[in-house]
């Protein structure tokens, strides 16, 4: 098949990139050249005429860019009539494209929204546990990582807004917002104990439709170098200017500079874990997926990027705007993830 790469030469990017050229006809589209062999044309999202010719004659378009941009790349992506996913976008962002569910269903397109790791594979076990085990209660998200070096796999920016706008929360089925990392909790992960905190997230979006009947829903995220993110966005996540720069492009630029963004010479040695519980009246079901570094990508990167890379796989088809819950068979991906070495850990409680 062919498949164009939207930011193909960013940290997740590459992953998915490097996965699918070995199946598929792949081609990266972005404002900046990748650093490795691949086709390569130039497109920059501010125009969408530009990247929706580009794109053209492919059979999906992934986008692996900021997630400011889905609105644009989906427009592209309808304009060129192809079947279009991303790694998701924050629960405000998610909800705007769901708001462009009528404009795919009537080209008969499919736009897969939040086909990452989180969101992504988290949605997929929510719909296993659904499918087995029936509407639960409350559903808690909860994300852990350990970093052995200081480096940064992922968007600045996405973090600086985790850290900064306010978490929505279904609360007695009804959304409740509180302030970032107002809440928090141990977590025993497989990877250690980890204290994880509440942010927003693209999952509550979708779920309380998903999973209709549902009463509570949260997310809450942790690990190395949370705590120095949560301090840094106080100074810049706002994105004042000062000095005629924004703040924010302040920061990625020394971190950049200090060679902190992705990896050079450093060995990526990232692990990072993730649980979807269920609850129901008298017990409690949950899932642990976790991943270390394969090859030149930490665990972050891989989880990440290999999703997208399986949704094609499976050639996932639709109409609409919809989250992977809607889409994509359950049994069929957590068998494909096993298979690339993603461990999954199933537990259960009773009486809890």
């Amino acid at each position: 098949m062919k498949v164009s790469i939207l930011g193909g030469s960013g940290l997740i990017g590459r992953v998915i990139t490097k996965e699918l050229m070995k199946d598929h006809d792949v081609t990266v589209i972005d404002i900046i050249k990748p650093q490795y062999d691949v086709n390569y044309v130039y497109g920059d999202l501010n125009n969408v005429d530009e990247v929706s010719s580009k794109i053209k004659n492919s059979d999906y378009v992934i986008n692996a860019a900021q997630y400011y941009f889905n609105l644009n790349a989906m427009k592209a992506s309808l304009k060129a009539g192809v079947n279009y996913m991303d790694l998701g976008g924050l629960y405000w962002m998610t909800r705007k494209q769901l708001d462009m569910n009528k404009d795919f269903e009537k080209e008969n397109l499919l736009a897969l929204v939040g086909m990452g790791a989180e969101p992504g594979i988290t949605n997929v076990i929510a719909r296993y546990f659904y499918e087995k085990f029936g509407t639960p209660i409350g559903i808690k998200l909860r994300d852990g990582w350990i970093n052995y070096n200081d480096n940064i796999d992922w968007s600045i920016d996405t973090q600086m807004d985790e850290m900064t706008l306010d978490v929505p929360v279904l609360e007695k089925g009804e959304y409740r917002y509180y302030k970032p990392l107002s809440r928090f909790e141990d977590v025993e992960f497989s990877i250690g104990k980890i204290r994880v905190y509440l942010t927003i997230h693209s999952e509550l979006a979708t779920f309380p439709s998903s999973f209709e009947g549902v009463k509570f829903v949260d997310w809450m995220e942790g690990g190395s170098g949370f705590d120095n993110v949560a301090f840094l966005s106080k100074i810049f996540g706002d994105d004042i200017e000062v000095l005629g720069i924004r703040s924010r492009k302040y920061l990625r630029e020394i971190l950049k500079a200090k060679g902190f963004l992705g990896y050079k010479d450093e060995k990526p040695n990232e692990v990072e874990a993730c649980k979807v519980i269920f609850e129901y009246d008298n017990r409690e079901v949950s899932m642990e997926f976790n991943s270390g570094p394969k090859d030149e990508f930490d665990g972050t990167q891989y989880m990440t990027g290999i999703s997208p890379v399986i949704a094609v796989n499976m050639k996932v088809k639709g109409e609409g705007v919809l989250p992977p819950e809607k889409v994509v068979n359950a049994d069929e991906f957590m068998s494909e993830l096993k298979r690339r070495g993603i461990k999954m850990i199933y537990q259960e409680r009773d009486d809890y």
